[in-house]
């Protein structure tokens, strides 16, 4: 599984790098802070009244919203490649599409 990384200005773009997306949502408690001078509450709830909708458990709409600005992403072969990470970490999950059905299986020889 890949890394996740996030550039951050705030200790003079310094790169810090996460195993999992719960670790990079509480490292938002510290960047957060930092970067706005408000707590990780006061943030998200700026972000409700401007319309980017409730956070959800998974920290997707916070993760998107500071992705607009920090540079967020994956470490892909030693390169910081700048992505959903949520997105890429599930479609990279061992579980995705273990229950698709093969919709051409029952079609015959082509």
């Amino acid at each position: 599984m890949n890394q996740i990384y996030i550039q951050d200005s705030t200790l003079g773009n310094k790169y810090v790098t996460f195993d999992t997306i719960p670790q990079l949502l509480n490292y938002f408690n510290e960047l957060i802070p930092r970067a706005f001078n408000m707590s990780r509450n006061q943030f998200i709830q700026n972000l409700i009244d401007l319309g980017y909708g409730y956070d959800d458990p998974d920290g997707v709409m916070l993760t998107r919203a500071m992705s607009d600005q920090f540079n967020i992403g994956i470490v892909k072969d030693n390169n910081y490649v700048k992505t959903d990470v949520h997105e890429s970490f599930h479609y990279h999950d061992e579980n995705y599409g273990s229950s698709a059905v093969n919709r051409f299986e029952d079609r015959g020889k082509f």
